[in-house]
């Protein structure tokens, strides 16, 4: 018998949740739930409870995610052909690529084009599978070992040209882009842009739940109104402060919010919501989380640009085994379009998680393995950031 008389670790679990509203039952995109998610920025359907893909998907995202256990490597899936976030020890919080057949989990692809899913695409955006055009899917999962919360944000560029950026490059802003001139001008556009995502709704994303989540918090309202000065302190990144940006330091950094609850979810519940809300993630040993982020977008049409190189999360799309995998043709089509616009990139942060790019410098050529992995594999840590092929 133990005599370790310490006290337990306190488990994190926040104070004030989000639950469904039954008055919210009808399905599809109502007029309820689009004020709901007009005015709070998110709303919980229910579209999904007690659908029998729920538990087969439950399932599958489980072996995937005890499959890309650090200690598997790539032994159990090849989970180099995707691309999986990872926290303290390389354990994986969320796993790009569950659509590669390099990952043996063909339900998530089937599900992904089935009536069930379509058809709530249908309901929302008034489009038929014919006319879609890839997005992304993944599945969000909560490492087995340590806590982990990524930091508050919002999932729009609310600063500078308020351009996206790509996964891949580092920022190079300087305070000018901060200032709240600049910022103002942002939250002008992106106001726009919150109402044409109600009313026009070209596209639908969600988390959907396969187990009880309750990890996504966000405060609500967030992303209609302006920031509070707390808010500001919240975001603003560190250097630009250190750089004069003027704030009020306001956070201790590990207060919760004012305004913040965490989404909680039931097996086949599902999130929506409007990434411009400040939100983060929180997961802990303790809690399983095994739920989808899953979408479809309306296609408007071919693009006179020129590809362009994809962000380092979406490259094991490009894959064309990925395209082959696909169960239907119009989904093979809607890949197509997607691919159209984008190319991949010549150097390994144009392709790979940090995890990967080490295994490939240890000398174990993955991934796409072409030349680029075949050299960066032989030169080891002699093979520098941002190189390309001699």
């Amino acid at each position: 018998m133990s005599n370790d008389q310490s006290p337990k670790k306190e488990v994190y679990r926040s104070q004030t949740f989000a639950d469904f509203k039954p008055e919210l039952s009808a399905p599809g995109a109502t007029p309820e739930r689009l004020e709901h998610l007009r005015e709070h920025g998110f709303v919980i359907i229910n579209d999904f409870v007690d659908n029998p893909w729920i538990p087969i998907l439950r399932e599958a995202g489980r072996r995937v995610t005890q499959a890309c256990a650090p200690e598997n490597g790539y032994d159990v899936i090849d989970c180099s052909k995707g691309y999986v976030h990872r926290a303290g020890e390389n354990e994986p919080w969320a796993i790009r690529g569950i659509l590669h057949p390099a990952f043996k989990e063909p339900v998530f692809a089937e599900f992904y084009g089935s009536p069930d899913f379509t058809g709530f695409v249908k309901k929302w955006c008034d489009v038929d599978p014919e006319d879609l055009v890839m997005t992304n899917i993944l599945l969000w999962c909560n490492p087995r070992k340590k806590e982990n919360r990524l930091g508050w944000h919002r999932d729009t560029t609310w600063w500078g040209t308020g351009e996206s950026y790509f996964s891949q490059e580092s920022r190079t802003e300087g305070p000018e882009a901060y200032s709240e001139e600049v910022e103002r001008i942002r939250w002008k556009e992106i106001q726009e842009e919150n109402e044409k995502r109600i009313t026009e709704r070209n596209s639908v994303g969600m988390f959907l739940a396969l187990a009880d989540d309750e990890c996504h918090e966000l405060v609500a309202g967030s992303h209609s109104r302006w920031r509070t000065p707390l808010e500001h302190d919240v975001l603003l990144p560190q250097s630009m402060k250190d750089q004069g940006v003027p704030y009020t330091p306001s956070w201790n950094g590990t207060d919760p919010l004012p305004g913040q609850v965490a989404i909680r979810l039931k097996p086949g519940e599902a999130l929506i919501r409007n990434g411009t809300t400040i939100h983060t993630g929180h997961c802990v040993p303790e809690r399983e989380r095994n739920t989808l982020s899953i979408g479809w977008s309306k296609w408007g049409g071919p693009s006179e640009e020129e590809p362009k190189v994809v962000d380092a999360r979406f490259a094991w799309q490009l894959d064309p085994a990925v395209r082959e995998a696909l169960p239907h043709e119009w989904m093979k089509t809607a890949w197509d379009r997607w691919a159209a616009n984008h190319k991949l990139g010549d150097r390994l942060e144009d392709r790979y998680a940090g995890f990967d790019i080490q295994r490939i410098k240890s000398g174990e050529v993955v991934g796409w393995r072409t030349e680029l992995e075949r050299q960066a594999a032989a030169a080891g840590e002699a093979w520098e950031q941002y190189q390309t092929v001699s």
